[in-house]
């Protein structure tokens, strides 16, 4: 069978630290079109010292969509300090305003100006980046639906200085959907992190939790079940 979609690299030079953000663009072949004429982009957002190609990352950029669904479009990248991305003397362990407001915030601006057509539907973030996410979405609220996997809430526990990040101002996040996904048995975030999430979303259009049981951090050998709560959530109506 013909494979439905091609990938290429591309790189961001981020605005404030002029970090070289190494990309990838997922493109489908035959992507959705809304009626406003716009394609749909995704973007997947790696954990803690990882990249943009592991763990089900790839693997979700393909399934975002089943032959049966909306064919949306996907972009992975390397935070600064990751993998193919430039930064790494600069990366900081508390950093995670920068990679919000710098790295992040630099790639969507990078593809709504690069082509009209070009929507971004979600932002999917694992591990650290699912604070990452959350954390774009209170600053900025402009992108629809939110997937945040297996998020650290309590931050002090893992960093060791208290860094309030402005996480008791999520509950003023309004314009979006989020799903918050939880391992089951997640060896690194205790499992109610997720909830503490959770009950500071009362305030947007949607918000609902996902388990994975049995799954540990990284989801090993549980991608399966991952994409397919993962699938629906993104694939739902905007509005």
């Amino acid at each position: 069978t013909m494979v439905d979609f091609i990938e290429e690299p591309f790189t961001v030079i981020s605005p404030r630290y002029q970090h070289k953000l190494s990309c990838i663009f997922h493109r489908k072949r035959n992507p959705y079109v809304d009626d406003q004429n716009r394609e749909h982009i995704v973007i997947l957002c790696h954990g803690y010292l990882s990249n943009k190609n592991a763990l089900f990352l790839p693997q979700l950029s393909r399934d975002i969509s089943d032959l049966t669904t909306n064919q949306f479009h996907s972009v992975r990248f390397d935070f600064h300090g990751c993998g193919e991305s430039t930064g790494r003397d600069e990366w900081d362990y508390g950093g995670y305003e920068n990679e919000a407001k710098d790295d992040l915030r630099s790639i969507v601006e990078y593809l709504r100006n690069k082509n009209e057509k070009y929507f971004i539907r979600g932002l999917i973030g694992h591990s650290r980046a699912g604070t990452t996410v959350l954390l774009y979405t209170l600053y900025y609220d402009d992108i629809p639906i939110v997937v945040n996997i297996a998020g650290r809430y309590r931050l002090e526990l893992a960093i060791g200085r208290r860094q309030n990040l402005d996480r008791n101002q999520i509950e003023n996040i309004h314009q979006v959907k989020v799903l918050n996904i939880e391992a089951g048995k997640d060896d690194v975030v205790p499992c109610d992190d997720i909830y503490l999430y959770q009950a500071q979303l009362k305030n947007t259009k949607k918000s609902e939790v996902g388990i994975v049981p049995n799954a540990n951090h990284l989801f090993t050998g549980k991608e399966r079940e991952l994409i397919n709560i993962i699938q629906p959530w993104i694939q739902q109506s905007i509005d």
